[in-house]
């Protein structure tokens, strides 16, 4: 061989070996992106795998929602279960106090008050009878004056009392809780009675048994050992409703 020959043949090895390493490798030919479509475009195209997931999380997130509203829901009727719970509580509380108190006993009557004759139970306001009509809150007050007739007191707290935690801003409130106040007054309960005329000032600042409560308030005032603040209760009466007929039970209560 010559070498013109061998250097023939050696140049078409090596041009064998380039040719063979210009084509591509098989799985870059399977990874081009179609025709039409740049490599960015095909990569960031939504495969069906990952969009399944993306309508699984959006279901699972709304259902999340949901069941936080029907959570907070449920803790809100938990509250109001619990409210009415500690108002029954409350009520029951209030009857076993009464039921362990003497009831026989009266309250010593100040100069200027007829007394009560034993076991007589306090008169219900005429104006609040007068406006019983056939309501719900009336129904309730109409069945307490009429246990309280019945010489029923605990019963008489009971269906005063829901009208007054029920319908906080019915007319007829004040006398239902002026007479469960006088209740307890004549069971000398003095500080139930005391918060019971408080709660009722409190309540009605500008009602017709205003001039009243503050009376039995200077009262249980005096019953518990405080004449003094007592005794300021009453002029406040005089100062501020002069013209009524507790100005001058306090006026009488002043003097003696």
């Amino acid at each position: 061989m010559t070498r013109t020959t061998a250097r023939a043949a050696v140049l078409a090895l090596v041009l064998a070996g380039c040719a063979t390493l210009d084509k591509p490798p098989a799985t870059l030919e399977a990874r081009k992106p179609p025709a039409g479509m740049t490599q960015v475009e095909s990569e960031s195209a939504p495969r069906p795998a990952a969009v399944d997931q993306t309508r699984v999380a959006e279901q699972l997130n709304r259902i999340a929602a949901e069941l936080g509203e029907l959570q907070n829901a449920v803790v809100k009727l938990i509250a109001s279960s619990r409210l009415q719970d500690d108002q029954l509580a409350y009520l029951r509380r209030r009857v076993e106090e009464l039921e362990a108190q003497n009831r026989g006993r009266q309250a010593p009557v100040p100069s200027g008050f007829a007394p009560l004759a034993p076991g007589t139970a306090p008169t219900p306001p005429p104006a609040a009878l007068a406006s019983a009509t056939t309501t719900p809150a009336a129904d309730l007050y109409r069945a307490g004056v009429q246990k309280l007739q019945a010489k029923d007191l605990d019963a008489a707290i009971l269906s005063l009392y829901d009208l007054i935690v029920t319908y906080p801003d019915d007319p007829l409130r004040e006398g239902a809780q002026f007479l469960v106040a006088d209740i307890f007054y004549n069971q000398r309960d003095f500080r139930g009675a005391l918060a019971e005329f408080e709660a009722l000032i409190a309540a009605v600042p500008r009602g017709e048994k205003v001039a009243d409560a503050l009376l039995k308030i200077g009262l249980c005032q005096k019953n518990l050992g405080d004449a003094p603040r007592a005794k300021r209760t009453w002029a406040r009466v005089v100062k501020d409703y002069p013209a009524s007929l507790a100005a001058r039970q306090a006026r009488a209560l002043l003097r003696s």
